[in-house]
C-alpha cells in the first residue's frame, strides 16, 4: 500500500453549466474550503499545463475525439501517478443523439477507459458494469435549503413549474389537461422552464417561459412556485436518475407530483404526491392545489425529509474518507485497470 502522498484532486469540468453545480462545483468546492487540496479546470483545458503529477483526476463527462485519443488520456495520466475516474450521472440513452452516436463509435471510451466511475446512483452504476465493473456512488446533495415557508401556499394564485429537461415524451402527454385546468382555474399560472415547445402549445397569457437559468437563478424560481410536476414514464434508464429535483422542491418548501418511475419510495414516506400513470398526473395536481392543508403538511414532510438526507455538509466527511481510500489503493487500482485493458507502461508511485 502507498501512503506517502498527500491527496490532491484535479476536477475537469467538461459541460459547464447549470447541470455541474450540484454533481461537481459544489462538493468540490466545499472540500477545498476544508483544506483539501481540491483544483477545478473548466473546458477548455490543457492535461499537460492543468494536472499535476500524482493527482486523483475526475473528469466530468468527457468526450474526447475518439478512442483512440482517450487512450492516450489514461496511459499519460498513469505514467504520472494519477488516477482518472470518470464522472458520469446519467444514462447514455437519455444523452442527445450526436453525443449517443459519438459513444457509440468510440465503443464507450470515457466510460471503458478510466479506473473507475464517479456517479450517483447505484442503478445506473449496475446498468453500466458491463463497461465499467468500478464505481464509486455518490448521492446529489444541496448545498444550501432556506428557511421553510408555508406562508405562500396561502395564496389563492398558484404558481405550478414544469421545469424537467429532456422529457418531450413526458410533457407532451400532459398538454390536454393542462389545457383544461388553465380554462377552469384562471388563477392558475404555468412555470415551464426549459421546453419551449410546451410552452408554445398552451395558452402565452398563462404560461411563463424560460429557457436554461443558471443555477441559483432557478432555485430562485423554484422558491416562488407552489407546486411542481415531475413526471417519469417507466424505463431503466429513467430509473437510474437521481430524486434530484424533489430533492430541490422540497428545499425550496414546493410540493410535488412525480412519477410514475424514481419516485415511489419518497411517495410511500409521505414526501410526493405519486402517480401510477402520466396521465394521473395533472389530476392528482388540480386535486392538491384545492387541498391547502394537504400541501402544506406535503411540502412540511418533503423540507423536513431534505434537512434529513440532502444536506451537503453532511456528506463531506464521507467524501472526503472515500477519496482518501480511492488515493491510499492507488496502486491496487491502477493494477486492476492495467489488467482489465491490458495497458502497457508502469504506474508513477
Amino acid at each position: 500500500m502507498l501512503t506517502d502522498r498527500a491527496l490532491q484532486i484535479e476536477v475537469l469540468i467538461n459541460s459547464p453549466g447549470p447541470h455541474d453545480q450540484v454533481r461537481v462545483r459544489e462538493p468540490f468546492l466545499a472540500l477545498k474550503a476544508r483544506g483539501i487540496d481540491v483544483r477545478l479546470h473548466e473546458r477548455p483545458f490543457r492535461f499537460n499545463s492543468c494536472i499535476r503529477p500524482h493527482s486523483l483526476v475526475i473528469w466530468q463527462r468527457p468526450l474526447p475525439e475518439n478512442r483512440q485519443r482517450q487512450w492516450e488520456h489514461l496511459q499519460w495520466l498513469r505514467q504520472r501517478g494519477c488516477l482518472l475516474l470518470t464522472e458520469w450521472d446519467d444514462h447514455p440513452d437519455l444523452f442527445p443523439k450526436p453525443v449517443r452516436t459519438k459513444l457509440l463509435e468510440m465503443n464507450w471510451a470515457p466510460l471503458v477507459l478510466c479506473h473507475a466511475l464517479h456517479t450517483s446512483s447505484t442503478t445506473l452504476a449496475s446498468t453500466l458494469e458491463s463497461k465499467q465493473p468500478l464505481a464509486l456512488v455518490l448521492e446529489n446533495t444541496l448545498a444550501e435549503i432556506p428557511p421553510l415557508n408555508l406562508d405562500k401556499h396561502k395564496h389563492a394564485s398558484l404558481q405550478i413549474l414544469i421545469g424537467n429537461q429532456n422529457r418531450g415524451v413526458e410533457h407532451s402527454a400532459l398538454l390536454g389537461d393542462l389545457y383544461e385546468w388553465l380554462k377552469a382555474d384562471h388563477h392558475l399560472t404555468l412555470v415551464i422552464v426549459g421546453d419551449q415547445a410546451m410552452a408554445s402549445s398552451l395558452p402565452k397569457e398563462r404560461v411563463r417561459f424560460y429557457g436554461l437559468l443558471p443555477y441559483q437563478q432557478y432555485r430562485q424560481l423554484l422558491g416562488q412556485c407552489h407546486i411542481a410536476l415531475l413526471p417519469l414514464q417507466r424505463s431503466l434508464q429513467n430509473a437510474c436518475k437521481t430524486p434530484i429535483k424533489l430533492l430541490e422542491c422540497a428545499a425550496e418548501s414546493v410540493a410535488t407530483v412525480s412519477g410514475p418511475e424514481l419516485y415511489e419510495k419518497q411517495s410511500f414516506h409521505g414526501i410526493s404526491i405519486h402517480a401510477n400513470h402520466l396521465s394521473d398526473i395533472v389530476p392528482l395536481a388540480r386535486s392538491l392545489a384545492l387541498k391547502q392543508a394537504e400541501r402544506a403538511e406535503l411540502t412540511k414532510k418533503a423540507y423536513l425529509w431534505a434537512n434529513q438526507i440532502g444536506k451537503l455538509e453532511q456528506s463531506l466527511n464521507y467524501r472526503s474518507w472515500l477519496y482518501s481510500q480511492i488515493w491510499r489503493h492507488r496502486h491496487a487500482l491502477d493494477q486492476h485497470v492495467k489488467y482489465r485493458l491490458g495497458l502497457d507502461g508502469s504506474f508513477s508511485a
